[in-house]
Protein backbone atom coordinates (compact mmCIF):
# COMPACT_ATOMS: atom_id res chain seq x y z
CA UNK A 1 0.00 0.00 0.00
CA UNK A 2 1.45 3.35 -1.00
CA UNK A 3 2.05 6.10 1.53
CA UNK A 4 -0.56 8.74 2.28
CA UNK A 5 -0.64 11.62 -0.19
CA UNK A 6 -3.26 13.66 1.64
CA UNK A 7 -1.51 15.66 4.35
CA UNK A 8 -3.78 15.68 7.40
CA UNK A 9 -1.09 17.06 9.74
CA UNK A 10 -1.06 20.59 8.33
CA UNK A 11 -2.55 22.07 11.51
CA UNK A 12 -0.09 20.23 13.76
CA UNK A 13 3.01 22.17 12.71
CA UNK A 14 4.25 24.72 15.21
CA UNK A 15 5.22 28.27 14.25
CA UNK A 16 7.67 30.70 15.74
CA UNK A 17 6.27 34.21 16.18
CA UNK A 18 8.12 35.27 13.05
CA UNK A 19 6.79 32.35 11.03
CA UNK A 20 3.26 33.01 12.30
CA UNK A 21 3.52 36.64 11.19
CA UNK A 22 4.56 35.61 7.68
CA UNK A 23 1.82 32.97 7.61
CA UNK A 24 -0.83 35.60 8.35
CA UNK A 25 0.48 37.74 5.48
CA UNK A 26 0.36 34.74 3.13
CA UNK A 27 -3.21 34.02 4.17
CA UNK A 28 -4.04 37.67 3.51
CA UNK A 29 -2.65 37.33 -0.03
CA UNK A 30 -5.16 34.54 -0.65
CA UNK A 31 -8.13 36.52 0.68
CA UNK A 32 -7.05 39.70 -1.12
CA UNK A 33 -6.92 37.69 -4.33
CA UNK A 34 -10.48 36.51 -3.79
CA UNK A 35 -11.71 40.05 -3.12
CA UNK A 36 -9.99 41.51 -6.18
CA UNK A 37 -10.96 38.91 -8.79
CA UNK A 38 -11.98 40.53 -12.07
CA UNK A 39 -13.93 39.04 -14.95
CA UNK A 40 -11.56 38.91 -17.91
CA UNK A 41 -14.22 38.64 -20.60
CA UNK A 42 -16.22 41.48 -19.08
CA UNK A 43 -13.25 43.82 -18.59
CA UNK A 44 -11.83 43.28 -22.08
CA UNK A 45 -15.22 43.75 -23.77
CA UNK A 46 -15.91 46.93 -21.76
CA UNK A 47 -12.52 48.42 -22.66
CA UNK A 48 -12.96 47.65 -26.36
CA UNK A 49 -16.39 49.30 -26.30
CA UNK A 50 -15.04 52.30 -24.37
CA UNK A 51 -12.25 52.95 -26.88
CA UNK A 52 -14.13 51.98 -30.03
CA UNK A 53 -11.99 48.96 -30.85
CA UNK A 54 -8.26 48.33 -31.14
CA UNK A 55 -6.67 51.19 -33.03
CA UNK A 56 -3.13 50.40 -34.04
CA UNK A 57 -1.08 50.43 -37.24
CA UNK A 58 -0.35 47.06 -38.90
CA UNK A 59 3.34 47.45 -38.01
CA UNK A 60 2.54 48.10 -34.36
CA UNK A 61 0.11 45.17 -34.30
CA UNK A 62 2.85 42.79 -35.44
CA UNK A 63 5.32 44.18 -32.91
CA UNK A 64 2.74 43.92 -30.12
CA UNK A 65 1.91 40.35 -31.10
CA UNK A 66 5.61 39.43 -31.04
CA UNK A 67 6.10 40.83 -27.53
CA UNK A 68 2.83 39.88 -25.90
CA UNK A 69 2.61 36.38 -27.33
CA UNK A 70 5.78 35.64 -25.33
CA UNK A 71 4.14 37.17 -22.27
CA UNK A 72 0.99 35.14 -22.94
CA UNK A 73 2.96 31.89 -22.89
CA UNK A 74 4.67 33.19 -19.78
CA UNK A 75 1.26 33.46 -18.14
CA UNK A 76 0.52 29.85 -19.06
CA UNK A 77 3.82 28.80 -17.51
CA UNK A 78 3.03 30.87 -14.42
CA UNK A 79 -0.36 29.15 -14.15
CA UNK A 80 1.28 25.72 -14.25
CA UNK A 81 4.11 26.72 -11.87
CA UNK A 82 1.79 28.24 -9.27
CA UNK A 83 -0.30 25.05 -9.41
CA UNK A 84 2.89 23.07 -8.75
CA UNK A 85 3.67 25.30 -5.77
CA UNK A 86 0.13 24.95 -4.43
CA UNK A 87 0.63 21.19 -4.46
CA UNK A 88 4.27 21.06 -3.32
CA UNK A 89 4.63 23.63 -0.55
CA UNK A 90 4.14 22.41 3.02
CA UNK A 91 2.77 25.63 4.49
CA UNK A 92 -1.03 25.77 4.34
CA UNK A 93 -0.99 29.56 3.98
CA UNK A 94 1.59 29.45 1.18
CA UNK A 95 -0.53 26.84 -0.61
CA UNK A 96 -3.54 29.15 -0.33
CA UNK A 97 -1.58 32.06 -1.82
CA UNK A 98 -0.27 29.88 -4.67
CA UNK A 99 -3.78 28.61 -5.37
CA UNK A 100 -5.05 32.17 -5.64
CA UNK A 101 -2.20 32.94 -8.02
CA UNK A 102 -3.04 29.95 -10.22
CA UNK A 103 -6.55 31.38 -10.61
CA UNK A 104 -5.13 34.78 -11.56
CA UNK A 105 -2.64 33.35 -14.04
CA UNK A 106 -5.34 31.33 -15.80
CA UNK A 107 -7.29 34.55 -16.31
CA UNK A 108 -4.19 36.44 -17.45
CA UNK A 109 -3.50 33.75 -20.04
CA UNK A 110 -6.93 33.61 -21.64
CA UNK A 111 -7.43 37.40 -21.63
CA UNK A 112 -4.09 38.02 -23.34
CA UNK A 113 -4.95 35.31 -25.86
CA UNK A 114 -8.33 36.96 -26.54
CA UNK A 115 -6.72 40.39 -26.89
CA UNK A 116 -4.07 39.14 -29.33
CA UNK A 117 -6.70 37.26 -31.32
CA UNK A 118 -8.63 40.52 -31.77
CA UNK A 119 -5.52 42.16 -33.25
CA UNK A 120 -6.08 39.95 -36.27
CA UNK A 121 -2.42 39.10 -36.88
CA UNK A 122 -0.66 35.75 -36.86
CA UNK A 123 1.02 34.91 -33.56
CA UNK A 124 4.72 34.00 -33.88
CA UNK A 125 6.21 30.84 -32.40
CA UNK A 126 7.55 31.07 -28.86
CA UNK A 127 11.15 32.25 -28.89
CA UNK A 128 13.61 29.46 -27.88
CA UNK A 129 15.27 31.63 -25.21
CA UNK A 130 11.93 32.48 -23.61
CA UNK A 131 10.90 28.83 -23.76
CA UNK A 132 14.15 27.79 -22.05
CA UNK A 133 13.61 30.41 -19.33
CA UNK A 134 10.04 29.31 -18.58
CA UNK A 135 10.71 25.59 -18.81
CA UNK A 136 13.72 25.89 -16.51
CA UNK A 137 11.37 27.00 -13.73
CA UNK A 138 8.61 24.60 -14.77
CA UNK A 139 10.82 21.52 -14.69
CA UNK A 140 13.11 22.13 -11.71
CA UNK A 141 12.32 19.69 -8.87
CA UNK A 142 13.67 22.18 -6.32
CA UNK A 143 10.94 24.13 -4.50
CA UNK A 144 13.31 27.00 -3.56
CA UNK A 145 14.35 27.33 -7.22
CA UNK A 146 10.74 27.16 -8.36
CA UNK A 147 9.49 29.72 -5.82
CA UNK A 148 12.30 32.21 -6.36
CA UNK A 149 12.39 31.67 -10.12
CA UNK A 150 8.65 32.26 -10.44
CA UNK A 151 7.73 34.74 -7.72
CA UNK A 152 10.82 36.93 -7.65
CA UNK A 153 12.36 36.70 -11.13
CA UNK A 154 9.70 35.92 -13.75
CA UNK A 155 7.06 38.04 -12.00
CA UNK A 156 9.50 40.97 -11.74
CA UNK A 157 10.31 40.68 -15.45
CA UNK A 158 6.62 40.55 -16.36
CA UNK A 159 5.54 43.52 -14.24
CA UNK A 160 8.43 45.60 -15.62
CA UNK A 161 7.38 44.85 -19.19
CA UNK A 162 3.71 45.51 -18.43
CA UNK A 163 4.38 48.88 -16.80
CA UNK A 164 6.78 50.06 -19.51
CA UNK A 165 4.33 49.30 -22.32
CA UNK A 166 1.36 50.66 -20.37
CA UNK A 167 3.01 54.00 -19.71
CA UNK A 168 3.77 54.48 -23.42
CA UNK A 169 0.03 54.19 -24.18
CA UNK A 170 0.67 52.49 -27.50
CA UNK A 171 -2.90 51.24 -27.56
CA UNK A 172 -5.49 52.45 -24.98
CA UNK A 173 -7.28 49.12 -24.46
CA UNK A 174 -4.01 47.38 -23.70
CA UNK A 175 -2.80 50.19 -21.45
CA UNK A 176 -5.91 50.01 -19.26
CA UNK A 177 -5.95 46.21 -19.31
CA UNK A 178 -2.38 46.04 -18.01
CA UNK A 179 -3.36 47.93 -14.86
CA UNK A 180 -5.23 44.78 -13.77
CA UNK A 181 -2.21 42.60 -14.57
CA UNK A 182 0.20 44.78 -12.61
CA UNK A 183 -2.04 44.75 -9.55
CA UNK A 184 -2.23 40.95 -9.57
CA UNK A 185 1.48 40.45 -10.26
CA UNK A 186 2.46 42.70 -7.35
CA UNK A 187 0.42 40.47 -5.05
CA UNK A 188 2.06 37.34 -6.48
CA UNK A 189 5.53 38.66 -5.66
CA UNK A 190 4.35 38.83 -2.05
CA UNK A 191 4.19 35.02 -1.92
CA UNK A 192 7.90 34.84 -2.70
CA UNK A 193 8.80 37.60 -0.27
CA UNK A 194 6.92 36.04 2.64
CA UNK A 195 7.70 32.37 2.05
CA UNK A 196 11.27 32.40 0.70
CA UNK A 197 12.83 32.78 4.19
CA UNK A 198 11.10 29.55 5.27
CA UNK A 199 12.37 27.59 2.27
CA UNK A 200 15.91 28.97 2.38
CA UNK A 201 16.71 28.81 6.10
CA UNK A 202 18.13 25.27 6.03
CA UNK A 203 20.05 25.31 2.72
CA UNK A 204 23.46 23.63 2.85
CA UNK A 205 26.49 24.85 0.89
CA UNK A 206 25.76 22.65 -2.13
CA UNK A 207 22.14 23.78 -2.32
CA UNK A 208 23.22 27.39 -1.88
CA UNK A 209 25.60 27.06 -4.85
CA UNK A 210 22.94 25.34 -6.98
CA UNK A 211 20.41 28.08 -6.27
CA UNK A 212 22.95 30.77 -7.13
CA UNK A 213 23.73 29.05 -10.44
CA UNK A 214 20.01 28.68 -11.17
CA UNK A 215 19.32 32.39 -10.62
CA UNK A 216 22.30 33.36 -12.78
CA UNK A 217 21.03 31.09 -15.57
CA UNK A 218 17.57 32.65 -15.39
CA UNK A 219 18.79 36.23 -15.54
CA UNK A 220 21.23 35.61 -18.40
CA UNK A 221 18.53 33.76 -20.33
CA UNK A 222 16.10 36.64 -19.68
CA UNK A 223 18.71 38.99 -21.16
CA UNK A 224 18.98 36.84 -24.29
CA UNK A 225 15.18 36.79 -24.55
CA UNK A 226 15.08 40.59 -24.24
CA UNK A 227 17.75 40.93 -26.93
CA UNK A 228 15.65 38.82 -29.31
CA UNK A 229 12.72 41.17 -28.66
CA UNK A 230 14.79 44.26 -29.37
CA UNK A 231 13.40 44.93 -32.86
CA UNK A 232 9.67 44.83 -31.98
CA UNK A 233 10.34 46.74 -28.75
CA UNK A 234 12.07 49.56 -30.60
CA UNK A 235 9.22 49.66 -33.13
CA UNK A 236 6.92 50.45 -30.21
CA UNK A 237 9.33 53.08 -28.90
CA UNK A 238 10.66 50.95 -26.03
CA UNK A 239 14.36 51.03 -25.14
CA UNK A 240 15.37 47.49 -24.08
CA UNK A 241 18.13 48.86 -21.86
CA UNK A 242 15.56 50.88 -19.91
CA UNK A 243 13.55 47.69 -19.32
CA UNK A 244 16.65 45.88 -18.08
CA UNK A 245 17.59 48.77 -15.79
CA UNK A 246 14.07 49.12 -14.41
CA UNK A 247 13.84 45.36 -13.89
CA UNK A 248 17.13 45.41 -12.00
CA UNK A 249 15.92 48.19 -9.72
CA UNK A 250 12.65 46.35 -9.10
CA UNK A 251 14.53 43.19 -8.19
CA UNK A 252 16.72 45.12 -5.76
CA UNK A 253 13.57 46.53 -4.13
CA UNK A 254 12.18 43.00 -3.89
CA UNK A 255 15.39 41.91 -2.15
CA UNK A 256 14.97 44.79 0.31
CA UNK A 257 11.38 43.67 0.96
CA UNK A 258 12.61 40.13 1.43
CA UNK A 259 15.13 41.34 4.00
CA UNK A 260 12.39 43.22 5.84
CA UNK A 261 10.17 40.11 5.81
CA UNK A 262 13.07 38.18 7.34
CA UNK A 263 13.33 40.58 10.29
CA UNK A 264 16.15 42.56 8.71
CA UNK A 265 18.38 39.56 8.05
CA UNK A 266 19.69 39.46 4.48
CA UNK A 267 19.21 36.33 2.39
CA UNK A 268 22.40 36.61 0.37
CA UNK A 269 21.44 33.62 -1.76
CA UNK A 270 18.74 35.71 -3.51
CA UNK A 271 20.26 37.94 -6.21
CA UNK A 272 23.57 37.88 -4.35
CA UNK A 273 26.89 39.34 -5.61
CA UNK A 274 27.67 36.47 -7.99
CA UNK A 275 24.25 36.75 -9.62
CA UNK A 276 24.18 40.54 -9.85
CA UNK A 277 27.76 40.85 -11.10
CA UNK A 278 27.28 38.22 -13.80
CA UNK A 279 24.08 39.87 -14.97
CA UNK A 280 25.59 43.36 -14.83
CA UNK A 281 28.53 42.32 -17.01
CA UNK A 282 26.29 40.60 -19.55
CA UNK A 283 23.99 43.64 -19.62
CA UNK A 284 26.85 46.01 -20.50
CA UNK A 285 27.90 43.73 -23.35
CA UNK A 286 24.36 43.23 -24.67
CA UNK A 287 22.75 46.64 -24.18
CA UNK A 288 25.50 49.22 -23.65
CA UNK A 289 24.61 52.57 -22.17
CA UNK A 290 24.21 55.51 -24.50
CA UNK A 291 27.58 56.61 -25.83
CA UNK A 292 29.27 53.39 -24.68
CA UNK A 293 28.60 51.23 -27.75
CA UNK A 294 32.22 50.69 -28.77
CA UNK A 295 33.80 47.32 -28.02
CA UNK A 296 36.42 48.79 -25.67
CA UNK A 297 33.79 50.71 -23.72
CA UNK A 298 31.57 47.63 -23.47
CA UNK A 299 34.44 45.51 -22.25
CA UNK A 300 35.50 48.08 -19.66
CA UNK A 301 31.95 48.50 -18.34
CA UNK A 302 31.45 44.72 -18.21
CA UNK A 303 34.68 44.32 -16.26
CA UNK A 304 33.65 47.03 -13.82
CA UNK A 305 30.28 45.32 -13.31
CA UNK A 306 32.08 42.09 -12.45
CA UNK A 307 34.03 43.84 -9.74
CA UNK A 308 31.27 45.95 -8.21
CA UNK A 309 27.94 44.33 -7.34
CA UNK A 310 24.79 46.40 -7.78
Amino acid sequence: MRGAVLDTKIFDRGHTLEEARRARKLEHIYHAGQEKIWDGHEVLAALITKHGGLRMSPEHKKATARIFSSLMWGELAAWKISAQLADGLESLEARMAATSQAHDEARHFYVLHDYLEKLGVELPDLDPATRFLLESVLTTPSLPEKLIGMQLFIETIAITMFRTVRELRIEPVLSELLVYYERDESRHIGLGIQHAPELLKDLNAREFAQLTAFQTKLLLTALVSLKRLETPLRKLGVDPRSIADEGTQRLLRVVDDLTAANQGRKLGVVAGPIVSRSFGAALELTFPRQGRGGFTHRLFDAGRALVYAA
